[in-house]
């Protein structure tokens, strides 16, 4: 069960470490989750986010790139 503000955060985190080394790479996704998760109003929601933002992480570690930093967090929120 995913906590709302901890899951906010994390992807907050992702979308500063994204734009920070100058990367298109998850900016629209790491947006779209934010609003996302931000309207969600039930665990059920959240849990749903959750699992479609795994499902987006996963595309991006397999056709794209992830710093070392970036990846912690994504491990993080695989843990959720």
């Amino acid at each position: 069960m995913a906590d709302k503000i901890e899951l906010l955060g994390k992807v907050k985190k992702l979308l500063e470490l994204a734009s920070n080394r100058n990367t298109s790479q998850g900016l629209k996704i790491y947006e779209g989750a934010l609003k996302k998760i931000g309207d969600a109003s039930t665990q059920n929601e959240i849990d749903d986010l959750v699992k479609k933002l795994d499902h987006a992480l996963s595309g991006i570690e397999a056709h794209g790139h992830f710093t070392n930093e970036e990846y912690e967090v994504v491990k993080e929120i695989r843990q959720l």
